[in-house]
């Protein structure tokens, strides 16, 4: 992994056996993020999806292993989470997509984080069971 830090953003890349979400833990502790917005594309070959039922208020995941691009990949980091979504593309032509709970490099990983002022931290909202925002 390597970053190069500019005045409100970070530019990120990541190597080939790199683990994506272990990384960007690594920024955040070395570059004391609070709070950032990322976006990044490259290649994995493994990825762990996620789906949210909310009436249920439960995560359904599935680990897919293969040779991916990833066309998107969004997210935030806080002081108390890392959270992102992910879109990958198969050999076919055909996407994967959802809650990123991990994903190795197989080629190169690139992001930029981008800085704000306000502090990401969570709390849970008891009607959909989910880590939001605590912007109070």
């Amino acid at each position: 992994m390597d970053y190069v830090e500019e005045d409100d953003r970070v530019v990120v890349r990541l190597d080939p056996g790199e683990q994506v979400l272990d990384s960007l833990a690594t920024v955040r502790e070395e570059l004391d993020i609070e709070n950032a917005f990322l976006t990044g594309i490259g290649a994995v070959d493994t990825v762990t999806l996620g789906h949210y039922d909310v009436g249920e208020q439960e995560y359904a995941e599935e680990k897919f292993t293969g040779q991916f691009e990833v066309t998107s990949f969004l997210g935030n980091i806080g002081p108390d989470k890392i959270h992102t979504h992910i879109q990958v593309a198969t050999d076919e032509f055909e996407s994967l997509g959802g809650h990123c709970s991990g994903a190795r490099v197989s080629g190169t990983f690139e992001l930029i984080l981008t800085r704000g002022e306000t502090p990401l931290t969570h709390q849970l909202d008891e009607r959909t069971g989910l880590d939001v925002f605590d912007l109070d």
